[in-house]
């Protein structure tokens, strides 16, 4: 069996989940290809990404349409995305010969039309790792009630680009019937759920969870410092002032909790950002990780990751955290909580600074050898591979 992948670049959670459901399949001993129209080298991993050649006009249409969808189109911090200019080969011999066509990322790679009514006699796979494919463009709906009236007053979008958004809507539901041969596989049960209310043509048949795959960790756990007793917490966003990912909510608390124990405990920031924190508090330490590895160093170094997005599916940072024996903080939005609580961790009430306060104060440091093991068995390729055959495969 021949399966194809189809990611619209490396860079992002989809990419990185995308890659690895491949890497997994490949450990496996199955067919496994994996293409992209960007290839941005910044791990190792991507170099088993197979790139599509575009022209240099494809390339800035590409660019020009991300612009206006930032800049224009979309009225709020929160992404939306209704255009999807569709930029792959669909004659490449790779695609034409796969018996599998597995979708994850389809910004200005393909539409959602191309990908369901190209090879119709195809097995049709989609790993949802938002909420976009369903609602017409927004990547998280939080909270709105407008899907089921079609998104004809998308309240994220500007007013003279709606009919964008309830197009894409109306175009995605009359492609949909329940003949149809695609399975959505959800990362999150929150996120399935989602689906199925969207999908009411699909019997639950077609909608299977299966955690994003993540990498053995081969870092060294940092030994504790007798003279920092206390409990160093953790927070990575690929950039740090994505509003979904609230670490405005960390920063309060945690000065709150700085108060309360001066200098006990310390907070390390990872990711993208134009300001410096570390400025704000001695006790703040800021970088960057541009690879896995670096990340898992960063992860030996602390004891807690905290999480208190205020929507996400359920980010692969979790698994990348556990995997290194990180404990966990999170908040109850989306689908962290099913994690946080499967591994026993900390859970607050989304938004809560006061109880993200008391889940900072009161939090004890877990077993890591523990958390390893159990993240290996749930999140391990060797558990993930084989659940992805059954899916193809029925």
């Amino acid at each position: 069996m021949k399966i194809v992948h189809l990611v619209s670049s490396t860079v992002g959670g989809a990419a990185k989940a995308a890659i690895r459901l491949h890497e997994s399949l490949i450990e496996s001993n199955f067919h496994s290809r994996i293409f992209s129209v960007e290839r941005r080298i910044r791990d190792s991993v991507s170099e088993t990404v197979e790139k599509q050649n575009i022209g240099a006009l494809a390339r800035i249409a590409s660019s020009a349409t991300t612009v206006v969808q930032r800049k224009v189109i979309q009225s709020t911090a929160n992404l939306v995305s209704p255009i999807s200019l569709d930029l792959l080969n669909w004659d490449d011999a790779e695609i034409e010969s796969a018996d599998v066509l597995h979708l994850h990322a389809f910004y200005n790679l393909v539409s959602v039309r191309s990908f369901l009514t190209r090879y119709p006699n195809k097995k049709k796979v989609v790993t949802l790792h938002d909420e976009r494919f369903f609602t017409g463009g927004c990547h998280y709906k939080m909270g709105c009630e407008q899907l089921e009236s079609g998104c004809q007053s998308c309240p994220q979008v500007r007013i003279p680009f709606r009919p964008l958004v309830a197009r894409q809507r109306k175009t995605v539901n009359q492609l949909i019937h329940g003949d149809l041969d695609v399975t959505f596989i959800c990362p999150s049960l929150w996120l399935m759920d989602q689906a199925m209310k969207a999908f009411p043509e699909f019997s639950r048949s077609h909608f299977v969870q299966i955690y994003n795959p993540i990498p053995k960790s081969s870092a060294v756990v940092a030994s504790k410092s007798t003279h920092r007793p206390g409990i160093n917490f953790g927070f990575v966003s690929q950039n740090l002032e994505n509003p979904l990912k609230n670490l405005s909510l960390l920063l309060e608390a945690f000065e709150l909790v700085n108060e309360i124990a001066p200098g006990r405990h310390s907070l390390t920031l990872v990711g993208e950002s134009e300001k410096n924190y570390s400025v704000r508090n001695p006790n703040i330490l800021q970088k960057i990780a541009t690879s896995l590895v670096e990340l898992q160093q960063v992860f030996s170094a602390i004891d807690v990751l905290v999480v208190p997005s205020r929507q996400d599916n359920l980010p692969n940072v979790l698994g990348e955290a556990l995997m290194c024996g990180v404990g966990l903080i999170g908040s109850n939005a989306g689908g962290i909580p099913e994690v946080v609580e499967l591994f026993n961790q900390s859970l607050f009430e989304n938004g809560d600074r006061e109880g993200l306060v008391q889940a900072l104060r009161d939090y004890e440091i877990s077993d890591r050898s523990y958390l390893r093991e159990q993240a290996n068995n749930v999140f391990g390729y060797h558990v993930i591979a084989p659940k992805l055959m059954e899916v193809y495969s029925s």
